[in-house]
């Protein structure tokens, strides 16, 4: 009897021995494959399970290096296997050092390719609770990684002065979903973090850490260290109290980040989130560059780059209208000092533009179409302000964010379907003449003063005025008559010609048409490229005079 009862003691133990015991694995052998992205992306479904990162990071100026420990806890009731892939090449290396398994059987398969290796951790589980702990040294080069992995990477360049480490360069990828923790357990002193998650929906949103830890939801996250000052504000808009931070080595920004948030609520529909959070980067291709993110925006630099970005938090983020973002977040920083200086060079880069494709054909962003899908699609918006007026302009708009932020308004062509609805609606009126000829071609109106007259009488000057457009374009008009003593603005319709006719007290000496630029106009910027020297210049505007007044297109 004593026997047996020691029999079934030893074995207890011996079963609880098994079954606790973890599996460590610190060699592995690589087979070679064609495509170890390709198993990686084919290796299954999701598998629910949180992750944690402790990552201690050092930088000299061009290597990073990090000593990473990536946890991994599951509740599995079946086997599975869970694929982890990294890359491996000149500038990014991953040294496998361990992987503890717990709570269930293991083995692991590996593979390599000419960039990734992937490992594929079978588990058969053996608890309730299935624990991965994988020990690994990263080696970076960040300011020599030219790959874009994801559209973001074309708006962000690593400098020695802030930096960025993709997914690949501080952990192993797999297909897990759940939770994730990155903490930053030690980082160069002098550099400040922080960080950018990739939503489902393909947009971005900043983080900032909390005890040099970030909580995500297991996107694609991407880890910023900038020897950037850190400032904050928290402003009132409405009803709600908004939190601007600013991660930046230019002077403090808040102030600005607050007022153009109020501006901008105060047009459109109040500002849609608790906080702002700006982040200043370097671009690759150019030093005006930005990208903008739930809640925030980076850029190359403030002032102009950022009101534009601030901009897509209506039109991008809060409501989406695919293409047509652009064109309405380039309107709406106008909201923000734009000034005379500002709309004429604004009108000049339209005017510019070899481009001849419609902004209704515009598929893409791209260089190609940049000035006509950003500038000339913001400048319509402000001629569409100009036609249906200030207050019937702006509801249009609220109504248009609250409807695109339930509905999809991604189609460029229904959207505008959308936006003539909603201003024919308010107006009473047709404006069919003004989306065809404005989204539905490339050309501009030619104003012109083609004849004056002006008769003197006993007490005052009748002015003839014979207005018309070479372009096919019809358009209200406002024309600006000055005198010695008085301006006196008249608004007209031009379709084809039209003749303005006035009685003033004194004799004019001055015509001024469209003095408050809001149309762009043929003969209208005193800026164009010169395409020879591809820089931007101020041009001697050939100036006009009939019968002793001078003519001036705006």
């Amino acid at each position: 009897m004593k026997a047996r009862s020691v029999v079934v003691v030893l074995l207890v133990a011996f079963i609880v021995m098994c079954i606790s015991s973890s599996y460590t694995f610190d060699k592995f052998q690589f087979s070679k494959t064609d495509n170890a992205k390709l198993l990686f992306e084919r290796s299954g479904e999701f598998i629910g399970g949180n992750s944690s990162i402790s990552l201690d990071i050092t930088f000299d100026g061009w290597n990073v290096t990090i000593k990473g420990v990536q946890e991994i806890e599951l509740s599995l009731n079946s086997p599975a296997t869970i694929p982890f892939l990294f890359e491996n090449s000149s500038i990014l290396n991953i040294n496998l050092e361990k992987i503890e398994v717990y709570g269930a059987r293991a083995d692991v398969t590996a593979f390599y390719d000419d960039k990734y290796g992937l490992l594929l951790l079978n588990i058969t589980p053996i608890e309730n609770v299935q624990r991965i702990k994988i020990f690994y040294t990263s080696k970076y080069q960040p300011l020599f990684d030219i790959n874009m992995r994801d559209i973001i990477e074309w708006h962000m360049k690593s400098t020695k002065e802030h930096f960025y480490l993709p997914p690949e360069a501080y952990m192993l990828l797999s297909n897990l979903k759940g939770d994730f923790i990155i903490k930053i357990s030690s980082y160069p002193s002098n550099y400040a973090l922080a960080g950018i998650l990739k939503l489902p929906n393909n947009k971005y949103k900043p983080f900032l850490p909390e005890e040099n830890t970030f909580h995500t939801d297991g996107g694609r996250f991407y880890v910023l260290l900038g020897k950037w000052k850190v400032y904050e504000k928290t402003t009132k808009i409405g009803e709600k109290s908004v939190k601007i931070t600013a991660l930046t080595d230019e002077s403090d920004p808040t102030d600005e980040l607050a007022k153009i948030l109020k501006i901008y609520s105060s047009y459109l529909t109040p500002y849609p989130y608790d906080e702002f959070i700006y982040i200043r980067i370097k671009g690759h291709r150019s030093e005006i560059e930005g990208f903008g993110l739930y809640g925030g925006a980076v850029g190359t630099q403030f002032e102009n780059v950022i009101p534009h970005e601030v901009a897509h938090n209506w039109f991008g983020m809060y409501a989406e209208l695919g293409l047509l973002d652009e064109s309405l977040a380039t309107y709406t920083s106008s909201f923000y000092n734009m000034t005379p200086v500002q709309l004429d060079y604004w009108e000049g880069i339209c005017l510019s533009s070899r481009d001849r494709t419609p902004v209704v054909e515009i598929n893409a962003v791209t260089r190609r179409h940049q000035t006509n899908l950003y500038h000339r699609g913001g400048f319509i918006f402000r001629s569409l302000q100009f036609v249906v007026g200030n207050e019937t302009f702006f509801q249009g708009l609220r109504e248009l964010l609250a409807i695109c932020h339930v509905k999809e308004c991604n189609n460029t062509e229904e959207t505008l379907n959308l936006i003539k609805e909603i201003y024919e609606n308010l107006t009473k009126q047709n404006l069919e003449w003004f989306f065809r000829e404005w989204f539905y071609t490339a050309d501009y109106p030619n104003f012109t003063v083609s004849s004056l007259k002006v008769a003197q009488n006993d007490s005052y000057y009748t002015l003839m005025l014979n207005i018309t457009d070479k372009n096919g374009f019809a358009m209200p008009l406002e024309v600006e008559v000055v005198t010695l003593s008085e301006n006196i603005t008249k608004r007209i319709f031009v379709n084809g010609s039209v003749i303005l006719r006035l009685e003033l007290k004194e004799q004019p000496f001055k015509i001024i048409l469209d003095p408050n630029d809001w149309i762009a106009n043929i003969n209208g910027s005193s800026y164009r490229v010169n395409w020879e020297k591809f820089t931007f210049e101020k041009i001697e505007k050939k100036e006009r005079e009939i019968n002793g007044v001078k003519i001036i297109v705006n």
